[in-house]
């Protein structure tokens, strides 16, 4: 892994592979940090051997992009493209899918005849059309372009649907309503009494870096609001009171069990009082995940926990738990 920073210059350096001039002025116009972090980022890049550079009057004149840096750059677009369809809906994939093809579509020649203008013919634009006309009636009836669209799909206006949809891709508000997020205005005396945080996540310190790091940025990059103590806690905290506030103000928790989590004063602490939550409230509050441990360990460990349906972090990744927990989520807001 290389840093952001390090990443970021790559990215550029491809962006301007053509541009002989560009790193002359960017080196001229540095102050002096800048001209330090530039440089230590062209040797990280040399280091990982994702570019080759050839310096001259202490100037980048040549840059060569590596096979591995073109790799780097494709791996990022990848990863990216799959985050964000693991947050998306039915809705959002096929919107997604319709303004991606229309990029690789020549737009239809559009011929006069008695005064109208129609399509002449072109059998991937007009295939593409009859898509978006399944999808307006599948999906828009209550957007304000629906009526708009009938107009535009009959005259076979291509471009102008292209634009359409893209509008409708900004439309977050109407996505979040397709994806079945819905605003909640909360009257000002009711706010305090709304959970804090979506999840506490309640685990040992030596689960971090295995496992606990990554669930934490899977479920962050669902929107989930999360209880991490390496996030939420900050200098000056009284820990303590500040962990025992967050069992209190979280919907759910999420419960890493393991090992290292056996007899730790805190990870008991905090697995006992969602226990008596969930007991006193009777409603789903505990959501465990055993890691590196069986059942049966679990089951003599932790007797109550163990009549709790929980997942195996060995069957599940990261983004699939974070989907799961989403799921739980969406539920319990429908049902309040």
């Amino acid at each position: 892994m290389i840093s952001k920073e390090a990443e970021n210059l790559l990215f550029e350096i491809i962006e301007h592979e053509s541009d002989g001039n560009h790193w002359a002025e960017r080196f001229e116009a540095a102050d002096h940090r800048e001209d330090i972090i530039l440089r230590g980022c062209f040797k990280e890049l040399k280091d990982n051997n994702l570019v080759h550079t050839t310096w001259a009057d202490n100037i980048p004149v040549i840059i060569q992009v590596l096979k591995d840096g073109y790799l780097y750059q494709r791996h990022k677009e990848e990863r990216e493209k799959a985050e964000r369809e693991l947050t998306m809906g039915a809705f959002e994939r096929e919107l997604t899918d319709l303004l991606e093809r229309a990029q690789n579509i020549s737009p239809p020649t559009q011929v006069s005849y008695d005064g109208e203008s129609i399509a002449e013919h072109n059998m991937p634009a007009n295939v593409w059309m009859d898509d978006v006309r399944i999808f307006r009636a599948k999906y828009l009836s209550e957007h304000p372009l629906y009526s708009p669209m009938e107009s535009l799909l009959f005259h076979r206006r291509f471009s102008r649907l292209v634009a359409s949809l893209t509008s409708i891709s900004k439309d977050r508000d109407f996505i979040d309503k397709m994806n079945g997020v819905e605003k909640v205005e909360v009257p000002k005396y009711q706010a305090k009494t709304l959970p804090e945080y979506d999840v506490f996540i309640s685990h040992a310190n030596q689960d971090k870096e295995e496992l606990i790091e990554e669930l934490y940025q899977s479920l962050q990059k669902l929107g989930i609001s999360i209880f991490y103590d390496k996030e939420s806690l900050e200098w000056g905290d009284n820990w303590k009171e500040r962990i025992l506030n967050g069992t209190k103000k979280a919907e759910f928790a999420i419960i890493v069990i393991s090992e290292n989590f056996f007899d730790r004063e805190w990870t008991e602490r905090e697995l006992s009082e969602f226990l008596n939550r969930q007991n006193r409230n009777g409603q789903k509050l505990i959501l465990p995940i055993v890691h590196n441990i069986t059942m049966q360990q679990l089951q003599e460990k932790y007797p109550n926990v163990a009549d709790i349906q929980a997942i195996d972090s060995s069957k599940y990744n990261c983004d699939q738990i974070a989907l799961l927990f989403a799921k739980q989520l969406i539920k319990r807001l429908k049902a309040n």
